[in-house]
């Protein structure tokens, strides 16, 4: 019907909304991106929210080498990045920084910087710079202190953080029980009584995740320098107020992995 009354069809009626849109500002629009409204797809509205947002800016991946296929370099790089950096732990010559570079081979990509450090140490923004936007997925709830982590993530940051965390519901109830996190709260996953890892574990599994390191199975013991463990399970609107709590403003989030985690996109109050 629109395309009836309007004359143009809908790849002409995103490119004039996107002309509206500017590249400053961002509908927020709750579930849902208004690229996947448009498209009636399921497109990662992180790549969207890239492609309006890089184009002659600079970029750092924060954490994405794990998986290899989920960082978020090569997607900057494609849609005019004016510069983009892979930052990770992972020391330099391992295995996935290679995989990560094969992979954006064969994507042609290349002119990446590379840059092993930890996002939590002293003096992160000293020995980094800073960068016009920052995304950062799959590693907050590995964090010990994630309110520390988000305030390093902010102090990178030009203006623009895309934040993606594992989630759980503010209600988990399932044959093991239930388990309600109020709003501000969150689950610290060391140490939680039986019943509740029993809990979270069916709800895990059920959920098709079989290795959740503190949930699933145990570490032998919980190391504060250990980022390999799930340290926190947060819902959706605690990790919202950590991201508004360390500066910023979310213009758009929506969910991603079935529900099992949620992306939002957030800019730097002035």
């Amino acid at each position: 019907m629109i395309q009836n009354w309007l004359g143009i069809d809908r790849a002409g009626l995103r490119k004039i909304l996107r002309g509206l849109l500017n590249r400053d500002w961002l509908l927020v629009s709750g579930k849902r991106s208004l690229t996947q409204d448009l498209n009636g797809s399921s497109e990662d509205a992180r790549d969207q929210w890239i492609k309006d947002l890089v184009p002659g800016k600079s970029f750092v991946d924060v954490g994405g080498l794990w998986g290899t296929v989920n960082e978020k370099v090569t997607v900057a790089a494609k849609v005019g990045a004016a510069s983009t950096t892979m930052l990770d732990i992972t020391s330099l010559g391992r295995p996935l920084w290679q995989a990560f570079y094969e992979r954006c081979a064969s994507l042609g990509v290349s002119g990446c910087q590379s840059i092993c450090a930890n996002i939590d140490e002293p003096g992160l923004e000293k020995k980094v710079g800073q960068f016009d936007v920052v995304h950062c997925s799959g590693v907050l709830y590995h964090c010990p202190n994630p309110l520390h982590t988000l305030t390093q993530l902010a102090r990178i940051s030009r203006k623009y953080l895309i934040l993606t965390s594992t989630v759980i519901p503010s209600t988990v109830s399932n044959s093991k029980g239930t388990i309600t996190v109020p709003p501000g709260a969150a689950l610290f996953v060391p140490y939680l009584p039986q019943d509740q890892v029993a809990i979270l574990k069916e709800h895990w599994e059920r959920g098709g995740v079989s290795s959740v390191i503190g949930i699933t199975e145990q570490p032998s013991t919980w190391r504060i320098e250990d980022y390999a463990p799930w340290w926190w399970l947060f819902p959706v609107t605690t990790v919202r107020q950590l991201i508004m709590t360390v500066g910023f403003d979310v213009l758009e989030d929506c969910p991603c992995w079935e529900g099992k985690a949620h992306s939002f996109l957030a800019r730097k109050r002035e």
